[in-house]
């Protein structure tokens, strides 16, 4: 390997690594702000929302490192014009694609299994731990966090629960529907509640308000008015099962799910696992186009010394549109699993028309020669 390749990778690499950090930085402590209620108002524990969050990190990685690798590529390449490095390697005798091609395809290599890593193990298993901690939190009892002011919502089967305004571990403005007992369900009404536990025990304390209970047996409702009440919420605060979703599950359970049962007997729910295993393999091959075309902005300035503004721009356009469709191809297989061969056909497709754009010349060239 070249003095130039090693020089390359490292820069590439280096820049990659910054934009990472910063990039899935960011949306990890978006991410952590927007689940910080569960330290604050839930009975959490420092441990256990730091490993609730540190599970966000696989998925926002795999989100990130594309437009990472693209980036960082875009970068140098911008930075070795900017320096005069590009017109000093076309003194070798060798075009500038010839030269940085190399570093790029060995660079984008080595991602390519990061990538594939990450999208076959390392986020399935995260998922279906986060889903798992999620069920942990929850089932240890009806929290405040879990409410949102004036929307109704249902922490646990057969309770449901509205409020007006929530502040610090009081709640305001309540109305609660009870179904656990079928045959009488009961209605609270109350102006104001405020979230009690201790030990094993926990209640939600109910002040200025009344309970309706309707008795089917009879056809008769009859309402009891109080000044403070105590809801019992400890039969509301068992572990309750859960549905795992496709991508939580790991790629060998879904290959087993799937391997007895014919495309066109899919299920719902089967789609959706069918698509989300060859999602898992398609989804790292993108990394090479993503990493290629970067290189475009040479053919795309017609003089060395043009500026690269509009190139930049034109790679960064189809980089973003490519990254749309890729998501919207993803969805549509849901739905329509005969597809499945374009699904793997087109990124391919992408590098090879990327290929020979850029080295049109050369093959310009070699087919006058034959002439």
């Amino acid at each position: 390997m070249s003095r130039f390749t090693t020089y390359a990778i490292k820069e590439i690499t280096s820049s990659f690594l910054f934009l990472s950090i910063l990039l899935t930085g960011i949306i990890w402590l978006g991410q952590g702000l927007r689940h910080i209620d569960l330290l604050t108002t839930n009975n959490v524990s420092i441990q256990t929302y730091l490993s609730y969050v540190v599970l966000l990190l696989p998925k926002i990685i795999l989100l990130t490192f594309p437009i990472c690798i693209f980036l960082a590529i875009l970068f140098n390449l911008n930075r070795l014009r900017n320096d005069s490095e590009l017109i000093i390697l076309g003194t070798s005798g060798k075009s500038e694609k010839n030269i940085l091609i190399k570093p790029i395809i060995i660079f984008s290599s080595l991602m390519f299994f990061v990538v594939l890593l990450f999208s076959i193990f390392l986020t399935p298993g995260s998922l279906k731990e986060l889903r798992y901690k999620i069920i942990e939190i929850r089932s240890s009892g009806i929290h405040i966090s879990l409410l949102k002011e004036k929307k109704f919502i249902s922490p646990t089967n057969n309770f449901t629960i509205f409020l007006q305004e929530k502040k610090n571990n009081e709640i305001f403005g309540l109305l609660i529907h009870d179904q656990s007992n079928i045959d009488k369900p009961q209605t609270y009404i109350a102006e104001k509640g405020k979230f009690i536990s201790s030990d094993n025990v926990s209640f939600l304390k109910l002040y200025n308000g009344s309970i309706q209970i309707y008795d089917s047996s009879v056809n008769r409702v009859s309402e009891i008015a109080f000044d403070t009440y105590n809801l019992d919420l400890t039969p509301y605060n068992k572990k309750e099962g859960t549905h795992i979703y496709a991508d939580e599950l790991s790629t060998v359970d879904i290959r087993n799910n799937l391997e007895n049962i014919s495309p066109k007997d899919f299920s719902k729910y089967e789609k959706e696992q069918f698509a989300e295993l060859h999602k898992r393999f398609v989804n790292p091959i993108y990394i090479i186009f993503y990493a290629l075309l970067p290189l475009l902005m040479i053919n795309f300035s017609k003089r060395p010394d043009d500026s690269w503004r509009y190139p930049i721009i034109a790679v960064t356009a189809i980089a973003f549109s490519i990254q749309i469709f890729q998501i919207t191809f993803s969805n549509l297989l849901i739905d329509n699993v005969q597809l499945v061969t374009l699904y793997y056909t087109f990124p391919l497709i992408l590098i090879f028309i990327t290929i020979i754009y850029l080295y049109k010349d050369f093959l310009h060239l070699l087919r006058n020669q034959n002439v």
